[in-house]
Order: structure tokens, then sequence, then C-alpha cells
């Protein structure tokens, strides 16, 4: 009777785990490679399989999805300086979309996939603009003589960013049209690159409040700020995934030891996913897209 108990416990144990194991979300992840200092687009997941999505000998860097999977929205250098550029996944096509004499960079989609932010210093410092995901109706919607930057479009149609306040780079926040612009912190240390979590009760961020570059989370009307990584290297340009659960986010030195991690939205259970080359500028693919398994 005994064996037989635990025959039958032994194999509600196995069944138990593989439906654990069968529902266990596996994310994908679109980064920036380095390899002889040119730039590629890969895409990983959190097993390890991995692809390369660009092959050019100019630097294609910090890709976005957008949000029904289709289009890849980069900073590249195909044509001189940092420029935005679009890539239709179906049919392998790259499209320029911002074309002017300096700099483009840090583009972020719209939660509806019909505009694209990004940051641009076309009137002499860096702003942040918009434009329609054909590129058409570029518009700017900081307009002052400080430093905008690291933009992301939330859920709540509002857009946060960072803006150099006093010295400091702090986080705001403005409506998709650049009214009703808004100073969310006010204290000691940059905090870059804040995105609005999904359930839209937390900002991520990096920021050097405490010395060196960690990833922290702030409450939405509190304010309270929580550290989510104490580490000697950089923690630096981390993202939601699409359920909240997990942060991306790059590791390293800037040099020879910089690459892409993972982990709880807790900061715990932090796992490293790449381990050569320089790796860096990481975002979740949605949880409704798998591009591991189509034809890139």
């Amino acid at each position: 009777m005994m064996i037989t108990l635990s025959n039958t416990i032994i194999k509600i144990l196995i069944l138990f785990f593989s439906i654990l194991n069968m529902n266990a979300q596996d994310y994908e992840i679109i980064y920036t490679n380095q390899i002889n200092n040119i730039d590629n687009i890969h895409l990983i997941d959190t097993n390890g399989k991995s692809k390369q999505i660009t092959n050019h000998p100019r630097k294609d860097s910090s890709p976005v999805l957008s949000p029904n999977g289709n289009f890849i929205a980069f900073t590249s250098e195909r044509v001189g300086w940092w420029k935005i550029w679009l890539l239709d996944i179906k049919n392998n096509e790259f499209k320029q979309l911002s074309n002017s004499s300096s700099a483009e960079y840090s583009p972020s989609w719209s939660s509806d996939g019909n505009y694209i932010l990004f940051v641009s210093s076309r009137t002499g410092n860096s702003e942040i603009f918009i434009m329609n995901k054909d590129g058409s109706n570029q518009r700017n919607l900081t307009e002052n003589n400080r430093s905008d930057t690291m933009p992301f479009f939330g859920k709540d149609n509002m857009i946060y960013y960072s803006s150099e306040i006093n010295g400091t780079y702090q986080i705001m926040r403005m409506a998709a049209d650049g009214s009703k612009k808004e100073i969310l912190t006010q204290s000691k240390g940059d905090k870059l690159m804040p995105q609005l979590s999904n359930h839209r009760k937390k900002i991520l961020y990096y920021g050097n409040a405490d010395g060196n570059l960690e990833i922290f989370t702030m409450n939405v009307g509190s304010n309270k700020h929580n550290r989510l990584t104490n580490h000697p290297l950089m923690d630096m340009r981390p993202r939601w995934s699409s359920d909240d659960k997990k942060i991306v986010f790059e590791r390293g030195n800037k040099g020879n030891n910089h690459h892409i991690y993972i982990m709880d939205a807790d900061g715990k259970n932090v796992k490293q996913l790449t381990y050569k080359n320089y790796n860096y500028a990481p975002s979740f693919v949605p949880n409704n897209v798998r591009l591991l398994k189509n034809k890139l």
C-alpha cells in the first residue's frame, strides 16, 4: 500500500511540474549585438535560443517592436549619423523615417502602434519629437532650451521622459500633444529612461542616486522609490515585459563585459542571457508575438 501510494504521489508530482513547465512564460527579447564595432539587431529568448535580424556594415541599434509585432523601429547609421528606421518584418523591407542633419535616436511606439516617439537635436538641443509610423508629420513636443530625452509612451496615453532640470535628469510626463507637462521627481541623482508599467502602478527607470547606475521603480502617486539592483557594474536601460512580471536590462562596463540580463519585477532571480561580444539596448517582444518561430 505504501509503495502504491508513493508511486501515485510521484506521478502526480511529475504531472504537476510538467504543467508548470508548459505554462511557464517564455520571453523573447530584441537587442543590439556589437562585434568589431559593427552593431546589428539580434533576438534571444530566455532559454538562450537566438537569431540575428539585421546584417549591415553600418550600425543598427536600439530596436523596439511595434505592438502588433509587424514592425521594428530602430536607430541606424546606414546613411550617416543616427536616424530612425523601420523594418517591415513580413516583407523584409527597410524604410528611413527621419532625415535631419542631426542625430536622431531612442524610438518608442504608441500603444496603438500608430505613432513613434524619438529624440532629435535638430533644433540645437535634445528634444522629443513624435511622428506617424510612416515617418510623416514630425513635430517637436518639448520645445525648450534644456535636454529632453528617452521618451516612453505609457498606456495612459501620457509620454514619460527624462528632462535636465538644474543639472540633473528628472522624470517628467506630458500629454501626447505636448501639453500638460508635469515634473514627477525633484530629488538627487539622474533618473533616466522612465517607463510606466502596463498596470500603471509603477515607473521603471535607472539612475545614479546611490553613486553607481542601478535600476529602480517608483510607485505612481506616492513617489516611493525602490532600488532593484545593487551591483558593482552598471545596470542600465531596463524595460518591462508586457505582463509586468519581468524586467530586461543591460549590465556591464561598456567594454569587454556588457551583457543582457532578465530578472523578476521585484529584482529577484537575475539571469544572464548573453555571454559573448558587447550587447545593449534590450526590449521585450510582446507576449502575443513569437519572432523566433518566424522566418526573419
